[in-house]
């Protein structure tokens, strides 16, 4: 099975830190996100679509064509056009029907992570008290996904989406969602998506999202906790 790990932002809110380093690659406790991200993938993924684009060299030269045992692939993301845009310069590498996508630079459970992989699309979620920065979830009966609302300023609920999905490649027959600044919106795509089919939503135990300065201490913090401890 593959993963796609979207990399190519520019990390813009955690200026200067990212001025001379591409977002996935600032260090937590001495190693890079991205590498944390790649330690705790299901042991299912046998290969990675890494979607790079902002200084995305730094990423080939300490990763190279392999993690362990699952094998790397990179595919570039020359414009920064959003989320359902770097899907789409993953699309001619993906083989299977079904693949988990991630972000590279926010830390999650790896028991999360494994349990997206379901028999149906999923979605994996958490409550926040911040959800107006965030995508919410709205949700039906039996876990089903209904919509995404992008940011709202007084969000309906405070069940986010955190960037993690279980797709298959039904995705790419629906029609790119465009947002205002003309970027491309995966989560808008699936909330569409979810309106013909069935989309699972999946509750997470953990997800720390590193966005601003402030997250990156927080983050070290829970990386000093044993797995079994790190949940909020």
């Amino acid at each position: 099975m593959q993963a796609v790990i979207l990399a190519a932002g520019r990390g813009e809110r955690l200026r200067p830190l990212t001025d001379k380093v591409p977002k996935p690659m600032l260090k937590l406790a001495g190693k890079p996100i991205l590498e944390y991200t790649l330690s705790i993938l299901p042991r299912e993924i046998d290969e990675v679509i890494l979607v790079i684009g902002y200084k995305g060299e730094q990423i080939k030269n300490y990763f190279g064509d392999s993690v362990g045992s699952k094998k790397i692939f990179y595919t570039e993301q020359p414009e920064l056009k959003g989320t359902g845009d770097a899907l789409l310069q993953a699309k001619p590498f993906l083989k299977d029907n079904y693949f988990l996508l991630l972000y590279a630079d926010d830390l999650y459970h790896p028991e999360d992570l494994k349990n997206c992989l379901q028999d149906t699309p999923t979605v994996l979620v958490k409550e926040t008290d911040r959800p107006e920065r965030f995508g919410v979830c709205l949700v039906g009966e039996g876990n089903r996904l209904v919509g995404i609302l992008e940011k709202q300023p007084n969000p309906p609920s405070c069940l986010v989406n955190i960037g993690v999905y279980f797709l298959n490649q039904e995705i790419f027959t629906v029609p790119p969602i465009y947002l205002p600044n003309g970027e491309i919106n995966l989560a808008g795509q699936i909330g569409v998506w979810a309106k013909k089919r069935m989309v699972k939503i999946i509750k997470a135990k953990f997800w720390q999202p590193i966005g601003y300065p402030e997250d990156l201490e927080r983050a070290e913090y829970f990386l000093r906790l044993p797995l079994s401890k790190r949940v909020n």
